[in-house]
């Protein structure tokens, strides 16, 4: 019996008259015969306009490596990274991270409309202890971004985890988080955090009842 061995399944998507598509898909063909990739699926959006849209693509070349989206000219190695990133047990909270960290806030919250369930990816990321506080702040924007919504909502019973975390920024952070769903239940979640022993997170606690009670 052989071990399986991980399959790296690469689309790209390109485009009749793009300069660098033909150097990136040059580079996928190598990968590909080198076996560092499995499967590579090539398409000209000028013939498929509609898979364009599926894709909500705008330029070319744009490539899928599993949940990692890439576009733009690529080198080889930012492609073998976003390889070596789609076969990680960590690799698309690694590829958030890497968005938020060099300001790429947009390319994040447009990921995640496309697979709402890694918001939840983002509370891993809001516990790490030594977090940046551009990797923090992207997190807020993105959840404020998804307020109100499915997705967020669906958050709730891990947030309320999160008010007894032994952090207080990821307590505070919870708390806030928590007020931007719609879920009936919140209000009884975050009253416990009036009595927390830090200062921050019992103001946010106060604000954020405040809000709920004033909102319609």
């Amino acid at each position: 019996m052989t071990d399986s061995v991980p399959q790296t399944r690469v689309l790209m998507l390109l485009a009749s008259g793009c300069a660098h598509c033909p150097v990136v898909l040059s580079m996928l063909t190598e990968l590909l015969k080198n076996g560092d990739i499995s499967t590579l699926e090539a398409i000209n959006i000028s013939q498929r306009p509609d898979i364009a849209q599926q894709y909500h693509v705008r330029s070319v070349p744009w490539l899928k490596i599993g949940e990692i989206e890439l576009t733009g000219l690529q080198t080889k190695a930012e492609i073998l990274q976003a390889i070596e990133q789609s076969l990680s047990a960590s690799g698309t909270t690694d590829y958030y991270s890497e968005m938020l960290n060099n300001g790429q806030l947009q390319e994040a919250i447009d990921h995640i409309r496309k697979h709402p369930d890694n918001l939840a990816l983002l509370l891993e990321m809001l516990q790490q202890t030594d977090i940046k506080i551009s990797l923090q702040i992207g997190i807020g924007a993105i959840m404020e971004e998804f307020a109100r919504s499915a997705a967020l909502n669906k958050l709730v019973p891990a947030l309320s985890e999160l008010t007894r975390h032994p952090l207080p920024r990821v307590r505070n952070d919870a708390c806030f988080y928590l007020s931007l769903s719609s879920s009936l239940a919140v209000s009884d979640i975050i009253s416990p955090l009036l009595n927390d022993p830090d200062d921050d997170v019992r103001e946010t606690a106060r604000d954020c009842l405040e809000d709920l009670q004033a909102s319609p």
